[in-house]
């Protein structure tokens, strides 16, 4: 880590995330906020919390930021639907809705009829109040039919998981930006940067320290089971076309990627006895607002690696809360 070179100034790396379509959807900066009492409860390190789940719109959440770069390419494009589907409980397809609400696009969820679909309430009732056309699904043939079905309509759709897909990555190079100058303006350098890991926040925050020459130790903690060495060399792959979108002299590996499935429990939205531990004990000594699928499980790997002894009192962790806050209302009867 130590031998890691600087390959851009912080202005550079500004000036080539500046050339990219972007749009204006997120309060920026979030705010770094210090959690003393949880630190003290744990007995462990300083612990920051980089407060993602406050990017303004619709409850917030990295995908507002991500959807500043992932989305200019469909209002540039001139597409008039943005679809997305996963989980009932979707964070994604949630803030997809409210993102073609304020473009004035329709919106189409083709989720999953799964076992959170009922009541509607959380992220599943944010979709339909910002006007989004919600299909619950159980099979493929349902879900290509809808697709058809705006094909014959004439709709230009474009997909928020799909399109853009790597300019989502991207975001989080300005992201990493954005963190480091409220670090620097503070004086303090972390030992240790923890983030759930899908792929592109911890992606974009894995590039924006190497571009810049920094070697922070950048842990993800991923929602779902997963093959950690086959998962680290995916985000090698998508790190490596982030970094020739933004001409960076890079190359990655798996071995420059760092993250765990150890903690997802058996499947992804499954609350585990640490997501639940981490979600109340966070409330009830900063106030601080998780969930059980995304930010719960990786402050719950956090809290391991701390009683695992990996931190000391005098050393600084950084948590990325990336949001979720509104799914916690479909696990009310799991959490209390």
């Amino acid at each position: 880590m130590s031998n890691i070179k600087t390959v851009v100034t912080a202005n550079e790396l500004r000036a080539r995330l500046d050339r990219l379509p972007r749009l204006s959807l997120a309060d920026l900066p979030t705010p770094l906020l210090d959690c003393p009492r949880l630190s003290k409860v744990l007995d462990g390190p300083h612990i920051l919390v980089k407060r993602e789940d406050q990017t303004g719109m619709a409850f917030g959440g990295n995908k507002v930021r991500e959807f500043e770069y992932s989305v200019a390419p469909a209002v540039e494009g001139g597409y008039d639907v943005l679809l997305h589907g996963a989980a009932s409980q979707s964070n994604q397809s949630r803030l997809t809705a409210a993102v073609a609400a304020r473009l004035g696009l329709k919106a189409v969820m083709v989720g999953k009829k799964d076992a959170r679909a009922e009541p509607v309430n959380g992220n599943l009732l944010l979709s339909h109040l910002f006007g989004a056309e919600v299909n619950l699904v159980e099979t493929a043939e349902e879900r290509e039919a809808i697709l058809e079905r705006l094909r014959s309509e004439g709709r230009r759709v474009y997909n928020t998981s799909s399109d853009g897909y790597y300019l989502r990555s991207v975001s989080y190079v300005d992201g990493f930006l954005e963190l480091w100058d409220q670090l620097q303006e503070r004086d303090i350098r972390p030992d240790a940067l923890y983030v759930c890991s899908g792929v592109h926040t911890h992606v974009g925050l894995v590039v924006g320290a190497r571009a810049l020459g920094i070697p922070l130790r950048i842990v993800g903690i991923s929602p779902s089971p997963q093959d950690n060495i086959a998962a680290n060399a995916n985000l090698a792959k998508v790190a490596n076309e982030v970094s020739q979108i933004l001409d960076l002299d890079l190359d990655f590996s798996g071995a420059d990627f760092e993250s765990y499935g150890d903690y997802a429990g058996e499947a992804y939205g499954v609350v585990t006895p640490a997501s639940k531990e981490v979600v109340v004990l966070a409330a009830q000594t900063e106030a601080l607002v998780l969930d059980p699928v995304y930010t719960g499980k990786t402050f719950g790997g956090l809290i391991d690696h701390i009683r695992q002894g990996q931190f000391t009192a005098d050393q600084t962790v950084v948590f990325v809360h990336t949001g979720g806050t509104p799914a916690l209302f479909a696990y009310g009867d799991e959490i209390l």
